[in-house]
């Protein structure tokens, strides 16, 4: 099957992500307008201010992934390459989206201990899997790469598992959708020979 062989049509998969993000921010910035467009935890004491920030770190993240989709989509890339891109891309987005998670819960939610987990942990997440990324075309093969590539599939499995919860609300399918196709096409590109032989594992 072509689609499948061909790495750019991964980028077909991260375009829908990147609509995803901007449907999710704009919504968030209506509801700064309009008050109860969506439904909100009651303990939000500051409204306006949670979803402008939520808005704003959707739509940063929604730009991240729009570049890495259109460089796998304009670009013959191997995929070791597609797949470091994709594994940087969440560790800059989960960097980035938790932080104005982190900052909006810390202002506008009584618990701002909270917030401050969630921006640290958002920060410690993000750099762990952006550094991870660096391993998957690196030249050293090791136990390091090793241990990379197994937390990757596990990761993606999981992924995969948790995109089959049934959904509650159109968005979460829409959502659901297009994670289970990334995870399958990331399962299947990290089963390939060519990863696995990046990455020093099996051969």
């Amino acid at each position: 099957m072509m689609f499948f062989q061909d790495t750019r049509s991964v980028g077909l998969i991260f375009w829908i992500v990147v609509g995803l993000l901007l449907l999710n921010g704009a919504v968030a910035f209506v509801n700064i307008f309009l008050d109860g467009f969506v439904d909100l935890p009651d303990e939000i004491t500051d409204v306006q201010t949670y979803c402008l920030l939520m808005g704003i770190g959707s739509l940063v993240s929604a730009l991240i992934y729009a570049k890495n989709a259109h460089r796998v989509m304009s670009k013959r890339l191997t995929k070791a390459e597609v797949l470091r891109g994709y594994v940087l891309t969440v560790g800059l987005c989960v960097l980035i989206g938790g932080i104005f998670e982190g900052l909006a819960i810390h202002l506008c939610v009584n618990d701002p201990i909270t917030g401050m987990v969630v921006t640290a942990a958002s920060i410690v997440v993000g750099i762990i899997v952006a550094l991870m990324s660096l391993t998957i075309t690196g030249r050293r093969k090791g136990l390091l790469t090793k241990a990379v590539w197994f937390l990757l599939v596990i990761a993606f499995i999981l992924m995969a598992i948790d995109a089959l919860v049934p959904a509650e609300t159109w968005w979460e399918f829409v959502n659901n959708v297009a994670h289970l196709l990334i995870a399958f096409f990331m399962i299947a590109f990290i089963a390939d020979i060519e990863i696995r032989r990046e990455m020093g594992v099996g051969v």
